[in-house]
């Protein structure tokens, strides 16, 4: 499996860091891109969280550092496209996924919903052991379906001569 970096970056952990973010995907992958949409927003959401949780200065106070360092990896293998959000905050809780499905629909508190409905659920985090900081990421497919695609043959579903009695078993679908 050949692992291909599509670049890396340094963002300042500022409130112009996601849209700088988004910019880059424009140019790694470019708006033809099949996952293209997907990566754009699971980076705004990932590093709009950083921005927001993860920035603990040397006051121990949320937001202290505006300039707090962010990098932005996106790295590309087996079928998938990983990104990954490292940033250098002191914050001892844990990034965590909100169990009430209410909260897509609210204005706050929703961005690892949402990246982990792009991601199908594969995202995760790793702290840096000693060093402050940590990676929060997720692997969306490079080749996503795209919804206005028609069916294919082996999605349609079966025909009604085929669940008769007596149609071979690999035509009883189900």
């Amino acid at each position: 499996m050949e692992l291909e970096t599509f670049s890396e970056i340094p963002l300042l952990g500022n409130v112009e860091a996601a849209s700088r973010a988004r910019e880059e995907v424009r140019k790694w992958l470019g708006e033809g891109h099949p996952a293209y949409e997907d990566a754009r927003l699971a980076v705004s959401e990932l590093v709009t969280n950083a921005v927001r949780h993860a920035r603990y200065g040397v006051t121990g106070q949320a937001g202290a550092c505006d300039d707090d360092p962010l990098i932005l990896r996106l790295l590309a293998y087996g079928g998938l496209l990983r990104v990954e959000v490292v940033d250098a905050g002191l914050s001892v809780e844990e990034p965590r996924l909100r169990a009430d499905p209410a909260c897509l629909l609210m204005e706050n508190g929703r961005g690892l919903a949402i990246v982990g409905m792009l991601s199908g659920g594969n995202w995760g985090y790793r702290s840096h052991g000693r060093e402050p900081g940590r990676t929060v990421w997720c692997e969306l497919p490079a080749n996503p379906p795209r919804s206005d695609e028609s069916l294919t043959e082996s999605s349609a579903p079966p025909s009604p001569d085929d669940l008769l009695p007596g149609a071979p078993a690999s035509a009883q679908r189900g």
